[in-house]
């Protein structure tokens, strides 16, 4: 019987080999698929975004930085153990921090995906977010936010964020809305805002 976390070492050692030859072998999400396959190409093409944030690591990330490598790309991840899937730029910090980490209006672009209820639980920590991305972001930075709209991992109502309402929405290319709902069983949600 193998372990988990030898398979985890064994699915992430045979991702990074093939990636790099331009092999993808993970079974993508809707979710995933959008952001990796719409967004993030039209992040790439766009003069509008140098310096982009992403923020959470694992796994299935360590191949970001490659499609962002005509930017300025950084990670940030709170856990040490995940580092090794962030770019070469990587901040080990809470997303609470941006605005210690970031000068404000330094950012063009952050994306926080998968995060919120996923380690951002508490309704302070996510306040003290949302304010900070909206502090770091430069006047009509980007902000993509990622979240599943299941009832175990929703920690707080997105109408009470309240920086939410320092930001407008934002209809995003290609995709022609600012919230799009992915047919994915996590029930995974994109919106994009603005920085008013």
């Amino acid at each position: 019987m193998v372990s988990v976390s030898l398979r985890k070492r064994l699915r992430v050692s045979l991702h990074r080999n093939l990636i790099k030859l331009g092999i993808d072998t993970r079974k993508l999400r809707p979710d995933r698929k959008t952001l990796e396959k719409s967004i993030f190409p039209e992040l790439v093409r766009s003069d509008e975004y140098h310096r982009i944030l992403f923020v959470g690591c694992d796994w299935y990330t360590l191949h970001y930085p490659t499609l962002f490598r005509n930017k300025e790309f950084i990670t940030m991840e709170i856990s040490p153990d995940l580092a090794q899937y962030g770019a070469p730029n990587h901040i080990i910090d809470s997303c609470e921090n941006i605005s210690e980490c970031f000068d404000a209006n330094s950012l063009d672009c952050v994306i926080l995906n998968g995060v919120f209820g996923f380690g951002l639980n508490e309704s302070a920590a996510i306040q003290k977010t949302f304010h900070a991305i909206h502090t770091a972001l430069r006047p009509e930075g980007l902000f993509v936010f990622g979240w599943n709209d299941l009832p175990n991992t929703v920690p707080l109502a997105i109408g009470q964020i309240e920086a939410l309402e320092r930001f407008r929405p934002y209809s995003f290319p290609l995709i022609h809305k600012s919230i799009y709902e992915s047919e994915s069983i996590n029930r995974h949600r994109f919106h994009f805002y603005q920085k008013a």
